[in-house]
């Protein structure tokens, strides 16, 4: 008995827990203030965006392995609500390079404050999916978190969508 505890203690200390599943992306700003929950992304370093210097709104940056994760806070007009920022953003998507017209892109409401906008864009060989969580922070900001993944296939949409379906931006 005391050989079996062994190596299953042993296997446990080698191998992680019995849950295999990666931990799911988690991240809090600071300012403004609010955390991001995106299960079934994996968990991954977030640095200072390149970008962050020139353009403050381009907060943060990280990848890990297909994923990418940007977050992005550009100022809002006062008081603007988390739809009023959602609808703005995705106003604004269609004109961005790589995204398809409005009416390709999968849009849902997630919770009172989180909206989702979903759309693949074709690449040489391989195709991007790419989800925009969005809200707002503090009265002061919107909130974009841009979450893209490298596939071969765009069969790969569908479980792409439905992984988004938990997703949450909450203000602090």
């Amino acid at each position: 008995m005391k050989s079996a505890f062994l190596i299953f203690s042993t296997t446990l200390t080698l191998f992680g827990s019995l849950d295999s599943r990666a931990a799911d992306f988690s991240f809090e700003v600071s300012t403004p203030s609010f955390r991001i929950s995106l299960p079934g992304l994996p968990a991954m370093k977030m640095d200072v965006h390149p970008m962050h210097g020139s353009q403050p709104h381009l907060q943060f940056l990280g990848s890990e392995g297909p994923y990418t994760v940007s977050v992005i806070t550009p100022t809002a007009a006062a008081g603007m609500t988390a739809l009023e920022c959602a609808a703005s953003t995705v106003r604004s998507l269609a004109k961005r390079r790589g995204v398809p017209e409005s009416a390709q892109i999968y849009k849902a409401r997630l919770n009172a404050n989180t909206f989702l906008a979903i759309y693949v864009s074709p690449l040489d060989g391989v195709v991007r999916l790419n989800a925009h969580v969005l809200s707002a922070a503090g009265g002061t900001h919107c909130v974009e978190v841009h979450a893209s993944k490298v596939s071969v296939s765009d069969d790969e949409l569908a479980p792409w969508i439905d992984g988004f379906d938990e997703a949450n931006i909450e203000s602090r």
